[in-house]
């Protein structure tokens, strides 16, 4: 059976899907098995978590797991109890709800819409978030005029607007609805409102109603068992919110605290979603029921207020004080290391920087065409291509699709100038991205000029047809070669040594020889001009794909790189292309 997961891996709902399959195959003694399909929702016009309700409900998908506030979405309004404004607002309660009597009855209320609910247990309390520095929401009135980002839901969208802001889901806002688990989705390093707690998110694991029906009774026995199993699990596990906030304050972010008499001015504000909500007769049953467990349950600890840890900010590049230059910049390559800190210092959440941004970039400029490389500090990759034009006095570079293109519809506008110390970007807008981040990496530093070999730089050369000949090729490079081709000194360590590369019939092994020396395996083929490299499941560079060109002189073999996928461009091009290769017999 298949499993539709909105959520990618990574975040706080995969232990718990993992947990499921695990519980599944253990009590069906294998003969029962669940695929897990992660961010299935990416695949629909909806998307998220309408998407993956849409799937199941319309039988693409046997299972699925989406939050219980995506489902109004769909006009499903059996569970919206759980996101009445201000009700359900500490991790105790939460948790009581889930697994009691209450959890049960909403879980069976699925059924008039042709649904099994399975299991449902809370992930975070949901807060409001500033992105806006020294600005927190503390009022009602503090969210008129925002742009609001906040995950599709009926309830959270009127919430928003009754709060006076513009609900959305996209990248450039400046307040957010989120979990102080969640929070570091977000962009920059937001400030939560610790004691101003909207509603719960909870996870609810599902299954279609047809499809559940034709399994046999012990199948049926084995899923809700296995439901079950998770269900104890996930409460079990659940971080409560001191813990969480403690975790957020230790990352880089802030939490304020409102006043009693604003807690409650955003209570009789958010009063007529609340009210909408009891409109139907089975959520006001089931708010009341909610109401009398509240009172019967000692609440748990929420968040402490903690100011934001300061950094030493570097002073933003001013269009007043700085003269940028006209047209395009430069061609060439160019490339800027950064670090977690620099990140930091630029109001980027330490977990953030370290796991998606920090790390060497190599940005190629050639005519109009650009080609960005990523090497993160934690052995991660990626490659965005644009194109740029001059429009007005910025240089617009637009993200276009294209195989392996992370950045797709992104469209940064920059200024540059090229000074002593490098090459140095202003970004003055970003759309279809993050801003902060994106700021951060361009303006960290100035970008320093690679220096390539002859083969990347004249455009005269004149590779040759069909796969590059069979036998053992063999080259010698030390640090001072690796350098010489753009590699940070501080890498050039890692690369220098001896590499060997067998060619025969479609099939190739690399060898290197040095500090941490390595065996892969490749199948290789003609694609258009090039000879494409596919590395092999189970090698050390598993997953990794090269497009090459090659040409047979007197002095040797020479290669050169056009792309590579999961795998440093910089540094592969430079062991590739520092000397020709010879032959040994």
């Amino acid at each position: 059976m298949r499993l539709a997961v909105a959520d990618d891996q990574g975040v706080p709902s995969e232990p718990y899907v993992l947990e499921f399959i695990e519980q599944v195959e253990t009590l069906s003694d294998g003969s029962l098995t669940i695929e897990p399909v992660w961010d299935a929702g990416s695949e629909t016009f909806a998307g998220f978590e309408t998407g993956v309700i849409q799937l199941v409900t319309r039988g693409k998908l046997e299972l699925g797991l989406a939050a219980s506030r995506a489902w109004d979405t769909e006009a499903i309004t059996n569970l919206q109890a759980l996101q009445a404004p201000f009700l359900i607002t500490n991790d105790a309660l939460a948790e009581a709800v889930a697994a009691g009597d209450i959890g049960k009855r909403l879980l069976n209320g699925l059924s008039s819409v042709g649904v099994v609910g399975l299991a449902l247990w809370p992930e975070d309390l949901r807060h409001p978030f500033s992105l806006v520095p020294d600005k927190p929401l503390l009022s009602p009135e503090d969210f008129v005029g925002l742009d609001a980002r906040a995950t599709p839901s009926d309830v959270t969208y009127r919430l928003m607007d009754t709060l006076g802001a513009a609900p959305m889901f996209g990248d450039v806002y400046q307040a957010a609805e989120s979990g102080l688990r969640q929070g570091a989705s977000l962009t920059g390093t937001p400030t939560a409102t610790g004691n101003v707690i909207f509603f719960p998110k909870f996870q609810v694991l599902f299954a279609n109603g047809d499809a559940f029906e034709r399994l046999s009774d012990a199948q049926r026995t084995t899923l809700r068992d296995a439901a079950a199993a998770t269900q104890e699990k996930a409460v079990a596990e659940h971080p409560r919110e001191a813990e969480a906030a403690a975790a957020w304050c230790a990352d880089g972010g802030s939490i304020v605290l409102a006043s009693d008499e604003q807690v409650a001015a955003f209570e009789r504000a958010a009063q007529p979603v609340f009210d909408q909500i009891e409109q139907d007769p089975l959520n006001a049953e089931l708010v009341a029921a909610i109401r009398a467990l509240k009172a019967a349950t000692e609440p748990s600890p929420g968040a402490e207020a903690c100011g934001q840890e300061v950094a030493q900010r570097i002073p933003e590049s001013s269009a007043e004080t700085d003269i940028w230059a006209e047209g395009v910049p430069p061609n060439g390559v160019w490339q800027a290391e950064m670090t977690v800190k620099d990140f930091v210092e630029r109001g980027v959440m330490r977990s953030v920087a370290a796991a998606e941004w920090a790390g060497v970039y190599t940005l190629t400029l050639q005519d109009g065409k650009s080609l960005m490389h990523w090497q993160g500090e934690q052995g991660q990759s990626g490659k965005c291509q644009a194109s740029y034009e001059v429009i007005e006095d910025i240089v617009r570079f637009t993200y276009y699709s294209v195989g392996g293109n992370e950045c797709e519809n992104e469209i940064d506008d920059l200024q540059w100038r090229l000074d002593d110390d490098g090459l140095h970007f202003r970004a003055v807008d970003i759309k279809n991205a993050p801003l902060t981040e994106i700021k951060a990496y361009l303006e960290a530093k100035p970008w320093q000029k690679v220096e390539q070999s002859p083969e990347a730089t004249t455009g005269t050369e004149v590779w040759s047809e069909g796969l590059p000949p069979n036998g053992v090729w063999h080259v010698e490079l030390t640090q001072e070669n690796i350098i010489d081709q753009g590699v940070l000194r501080s890498k050039a360590a890692e690369w220098a040594g001896t590499f060997t590369w067998t060619f025969q019939d479609g099939k190739a092994t690399t060898r290197f020889e040095g500090i941490e020396p390595y065996d892969c395996e490749a199948t290789y083929a003609v694609v258009e001009d090039m000879v494409r490299f596919t590395y092999s499941t189970g090698s050390d560079c598993e997953d990794e794909i090269d497009d090459m060109k090659w040409r047979l002189e007197d002095d040797g073999l020479h290669l050169h790189l056009v792309d590579i996928t999961n795998a440093p461009f910089v540094e592969n091009k430079a062991y590739l292309e520092a000397k020709p290769w010879r032959k040994i017999d």
